[in-house]
């Protein structure tokens, strides 16, 4: 894979493809992240590989929801791959949607979004029976869960739109060279009736394959696009929770289900809602604090009333109307996140510097330096340092005076958000995120060996301590690796967790950032 011809973006879906997939998926991926739609006979000769390899990398990966085809605008009887950008990216957000799963419903939902994610596209019958599979294992064989259960848990997670059917063939696809694909608008989410009893039997009896099932063709996948509505909420309830407290973090995460239920997730703005429908809702939840209860209008107050617009008071019918304003509040956190990035890289002083040029929006240097109270010869470095790395730009307007005089110019500073600095900032973003996952993987595979020896050896000792093996014939199998080894594997299992840290945290970065630019855009 040649990191140089691809963006920072197309790095990291080529290193998660490695990752996930191995070297070959990874390779026809990065021709498809790099040349957009192509035929399959085009890709043999460009990335080295067999027909069968090229064939079998685009099977997993449209499996996995990571590929699709289309048939060419040149010639109807040829299909044309090409990547799902925002699918591959979503590899790595694996992790978030099994805990945001397990912490909204429970196990049984997590293990059967676990099989889901693995298999990439499956029927509910499959996915209920290896889950069910699954937790039989976890039970050492003593009692497994009943499939009926996860049959119901099933249902929850397409009623909530966390999966979706997989289209299929159209009816005229028998005419078709290259077949196209579709699914009903109402059918999207419409689990169909299951034979639960086949599979109980097919349990009871241990076998480890479901064959054939009447809803075999009725398949399902992970709806990724609902996932970020939830992962955007998670943010949102975050940011509430700082800037009060818990408790209003609690009423945000409320009023956020009430408006994901009237309004449509991607529309700038939501629709209103009135104080009566929010204190209702928050009187019948049964999760509800006893402090949220009490102070719910002071809560409710707080909350509007901040500058930071997590809640924008509309009117006042039905004791007041509440909307959120995505692209208003995705601004302030992207502001937020960039006064952190300018903090972080140039210090307080730079920050003075562009928060302020941000709120005056267009400003000369002495108006800067005079304003912000920095020595003119600070002010003019942090000013070139951000205006070099992209945090500031400048416009110069010429006033003539006459037709003979010389054009006086004049330069003015200002922060253009949407167009330079979000951008620059997310591109950064995902370099220093391809960067860390890169720092990962050399460290693993670099220090292999030693891991396997340690994972073997921590094993055995946890085997024969269950066995009751005396502690000193312990401590002699202990001593088989040395303190600098154990040392050097304590050094890399913490960097690891630090890199891991960093990937997550570089994600809600990209998340924030991506969230503006796309509500920026739609205003």
């Amino acid at each position: 894979m040649p990191p140089f011809t691809l963006g920072h973006f197309s790095q990291v879906c080529c290193q998660l493809l490695n990752h996930y997939f191995g070297e070959i998926v990874g390779q026809v991926g990065a021709y498809l992240l790099r040349r957009g739609h192509r035929p399959l006979f085009d890709i043999p000769c460009a990335t080295g590989l067999s027909i069968a390899e090229v064939k079998k990398a685009l099977a997993v990966m449209i499996q996995h929801n990571l590929v699709k085809f289309e048939a060419s605008e040149r010639n109807n009887n040829i299909a044309e791959y090409s990547i799902i950008h925002h699918n591959v990216y979503c590899l790595l957000r694996y992790p978030k949607y099994l805990y945001m799963i397990k912490r909204i419903y429970g196990t049984s939902e997590e293990i059967l979004l676990e099989i889901l994610l693995n298999l990439g596209q499956a029927s509910a019958s499959n996915v209920i029976f290896q889950s069910a599979n699954r937790l039989k294992e976890a039970n050492d064989d003593s009692e497994f869960s009943d499939p009926s259960a996860l049959h119901k848990s099933f249902l929850k997670l397409a009623q909530d739109n966390f999966i979706i059917r997989c289209p299929k063939l159209a009816d005229n696809a028998n005419i078709q060279k290259v077949p196209t694909l579709e699914v009903e608008e109402k059918e999207k989410f419409t689990v169909p009736h299951l034979e639960i009893g086949p599979i109980a039997k097919l349990l009871k009896e241990n076998a480890t394959q479901l064959g054939e099932h009447g809803d075999s063709e009725v398949i399902w996948r992970v709806n990724h696009e609902r996932f970020d509505v939830e992962l955007r909420n998670v943010i949102l309830v975050n940011a509430a929770a700082r800037r009060v407290d818990a408790t209003a973090g609690e009423l945000y995460h409320l009023i956020l289900k009430l408006w994901r239920e009237c309004s449509n997730p991607d529309s700038p703005t939501t629709n209103a809602l009135s104080f009566n429908v929010i204190k209702d809702a928050v009187r019948k939840n049964e999760g509800s604090s006893p402090v949220l209860l009490e102070h719910f209008e002071q809560y409710l107050r707080v909350l509007y009333e901040d500058t930071s617009s997590l809640i924008i008071k509309v009117g006042d019918a039905g004791g007041g109307q509440f909307v959120l304003n995505y692209s208003t509040v995705f601004e302030n956190l992207a502001c937020a996140t960039l006064d952190s990035i300018v903090l972080e890289r140039f210090g307080s002083k730079a920050l003075r510097l562009f928060r302020l040029t941000r709120i005056q929006k267009f400003m000369e240097q002495d108006q800067m330096q005079n304003i912000a109270m920095i020595p003119a010869k600070e002010a003019k470095m942090f000013t070139y340092k951000l205006l070099e790395h992209n945090f500031l730009q400048i416009k110069e307007l010429k006033k003539g005076t006459s037709n003979f005089a010389p054009v006086k110019s004049f330069i003015l500073f200002h922060v253009d958000l949407p167009q330079q600095v979000a951008r620059t900032a997310l591109e950064a973003s995902y370099k220093g995120l391809f960067n860390a996952m890169v720092r990962q993987m050399h460290d693993l595979t670099d220090n292999k060996r030693l891991l396997d020896k340690h994972a073997r050896l921590e094993t055995l000792l946890e085997t024969l301590r269950g066995e009751g093996l005396p502690e000193d014939e312990l401590a002699y199998l202990s001593d088989s690796m040395t303190a600098a080894e154990k040392s050097l594997v304590a050094r890399i299992h913490s960097m690891n967790d630090h890199l891991t840290l960093g990937q997550t945290q570089a994600d809600d970065t990209i998340l924030i950032l991506e969230s503006y630019l796309k509500f920026s855009s739609m205003t």
